[in-house]
């Protein structure tokens, strides 16, 4: 019963003020209908683009793992692109190139964005067709222009101090080389490690050498002391002979003063009369003998003088080998520094390189390219009149009844005051 009561209450205050909700709606209407009809026709030019999954534009000095996924990726893209599209700075280029007479804020209100997986959406609303076309395709090409170079900064700033980094290591380089060059300019050598290889060879000839001389010398050593053997039994020999040769000499000479014709007699005679060829065999072989000794003693002699002399070289190549090998830690030092430098150099280039065709790749190639370009709008877009004035309709009748309350309350307020003073 209550419920019914109130009912009626509030049905009373909407019917009282009545003419205000309708005032409200027809106004609303009219106002809806009135922008409508003397708005200028609106046109729209739309461009598409796609995220293109290629390789990392990133480049370090060193390897850096990153576990991004390509869909991370895309999105960041996709992000950063839609940054450069609505810049204040990307939009201004924009009017100047297009000489537009109007703020970069109202260029950025006509443009709006979407993402469909890949793919992104430009569309500049405008009230000249010919003008959403160019705004759409030079504010596309300016953005990707400022994005592409954003996204090339990182590659162009290690190139160029990689570059700076090679100038300074061209100059360490070539004094490493001059300091290699002086080094075997003043010691004569070229490479002391094919120095040493061949001193090395040298001193083993020469021990070999050496060794042979002294096999030599003992070989002869030997026949020299048989030869002296031999020569002495061939002198004992005809030493013994020459004592027979005597005796029987002074038997033959006491039987002929004797004047006996005795058995020993004719025996002394005998050997006196074969002795001195005898002994003359013997007195020959021994100087036979001598003079062989002699030639050996002299070879003998001639290799203990190699050995000296042998010993003498290879004492001296050793000292040459000992400083060859103080020389050879030095000039290892120095070869050591210039490999340094040059792997350095190399390590520089090619990450220059790197960087050089990553700097590229952003700039020329870019990440992101036009699939859909922007073309000049056939008509305008369709007129929403129809949803505005459904919209305006219902939100007038709904402020009027809010209004009729709102006024019927104030006057209620109002008549408790004048009550309160009059009592």
């Amino acid at each position: 019963m209550q419920a019914a009561t109130d009912f009626w209450v509030y049905f009373s205050i909407i019917r009282k003020r009545l003419w205000l909700t309708i005032l409200l709606f027809l106004v609303t209407i009219g106002v809806i209908l009135s922008v409508s009809y003397t708005a200028k026709p609106v046109y729209q030019a739309s461009v598409r683009l796609q995220v293109l999954a290629t390789d990392s534009l990133d480049v370090s000095l060193f390897d850096v793992y990153k576990t991004t996924s390509s869909a991370a990726e895309i999105q960041q893209a996709q992000n950063d692109f839609m940054r450069a599209l609505k810049s204040g700075f990307v939009a201004w280029q924009t009017i100047a190139d297009l000489n537009l007479e109007i703020g970069a804020l109202d260029l950025l209100d006509g443009l709006a964005t979407a993402t469909e997986g890949e793919f992104i959406q430009v569309t500049v609303t405008s009230d000249d067709p010919g003008r959403a076309e160019a705004i759409a395709s030079t504010q596309v090409n300016n953005a990707l222009e400022y994005y592409r170079d954003v996204r090339a900064t990182p590659s162009r700033v290690l190139r160029e101090f990689v570059s700076e980094q090679l100038g300074a290591n061209q100059v360490e380089i070539e004094a490493a080389e001059q300091a290699l060059l002086a080094f075997k300019q003043q010691n004569g050598l070229d490479s002391i490690d094919l120095e040493m290889r061949s001193l090395q060879d040298v001193l083993r000839t020469l021990k070999l050498d050496r060794d042979r001389a002294l096999m030599e010398k003992d070989r002869a050593s030997i026949f020299a002391k048989t030869y002296r053997e031999q020569e002495l039994v061939a002198t004992q020999k005809a030493d013994e002979l020459d004592a027979l040769r005597l005796a029987a000499a002074e038997v033959l000479e006491a039987e002929e003063e004797a004047e006996t014709g005795s058995e020993s007699a004719v025996v002394a005679e005998e050997e006196a009369s074969f002795a001195p060829s005898t002994i003359k065999y013997w007195r020959d072989l021994a100087l036979q003998h001598e003079a062989t000794a002699i030639s050996y003693e002299a070879t003998r002699d001639g290799y203990a003088r190699s050995i000296e002399i042998y010993n003498e070289m290879i004492l001296q190549r050793d000292e040459e080998l000992k400083g060859l090998l103080k020389l050879n830690d030095d000039q290892t030092k120095l070869e050591r520094s210039q490999a340094r430098a040059q792997s350095n150099a190399n390590f520089l280039w090619d990450k220059e390189n790197e960087a050089r065709l990553k700097q590229l790749q952003a700039e020329k190639l870019g990440y992101i390219q036009i699939t859909e370009p922007a073309r000049k709008p056939d008509a305008p877009v369709p007129s929403k009149t129809l949803q505005l004035v459904v919209v305006g309709a219902v939100v007038s009748i709904l402020a009027g009844f809010v209004l009729s309350f709102l006024i019927e309350f104030l006057a209620l307020v109002r008549k408790a005051g004048r009550r309160q003073r009059v009592s």
